[in-house]
């Protein structure tokens, strides 16, 4: 049994380019998010039965609402896709955290580093891929929309390219972008990252 999965990144938001928004700072879409969303749900053209599953971000939930509105259907909330907790990093700006030897070692070292809050690249792989499991479980060949975060989403991609989180860099993950996996018993299959609708 496959599910067919699609992970979506969050559009633009309010403050993005400035500062570390986190879980402590709940920016809204942009006017740019709101027309990326809106493109993005054309390309999407989601099935009948969709699953839909969304961060508890501020940002995350609009965007997961231009797609239920699209697709006539509704969407519920998943602690395990949230964004990382970053701890006090979150509502710092860039320029302040590149004073952080700290951050720059988050940058350098992923694959050992930690977040102030404890939380590593495994971890958040471990809470969604057993979200997903569980998802699978319950809803068997049920097509799923997954709206989270770029470091969420790059998390899981990794996982299954079998490549260290260190690797990260490597996978763009941009904002309104669709990730497409084929979840199946024989294990994953990656059929596109990263795909944006014009504007």
């Amino acid at each position: 049994m496959t599910n067919e999965l699609v992970l979506v990144r969050h559009a633009t938001c309010e403050h993005m380019d400035e500062m570390l928004l986190g879980r402590t700072v709940d920016a809204p879409l942009a006017a740019l998010g709101l027309r990326e969303a809106e493109a993005m749900t054309c390309m999407l053209a989601p099935p009948q039965e969709i699953l839909l599953v969304a961060s508890p971000r501020r940002r995350a939930q609009q965007t997961a609402a231009a797609i239920a509105a699209r697709s006539q259907c509704e969407f519920v909330t998943a602690c395990d896709i949230d964004e990382l907790d970053f701890g006090h990093w979150s509502g710092q700006t860039f320029s302040e955290l590149d004073q952080d030897p700290a951050w720059r070692r988050w940058n350098e070292q992923r694959d050992t580093a930690a977040t102030p809050a404890g939380e590593r690249i495994a971890d958040v792989q471990e809470r969604v891929l057993h979200h997903l499991h569980q998802l699978r479980e319950a809803f068997p060949g049920r097509p799923m929309i997954l709206v989270t975060h770029g470091e969420v989403i790059r998390a899981a991609l990794l996982h299954w390219l079998q490549a260290p989180a260190d690797a990260y860099r490597r996978l763009a993950i941009s904002p309104a972008s669709v990730s497409r996996v084929s979840l199946s018993d024989r294990g994953p299959r990656i059929d596109g990252i990263n795909h944006r609708a014009p504007l």
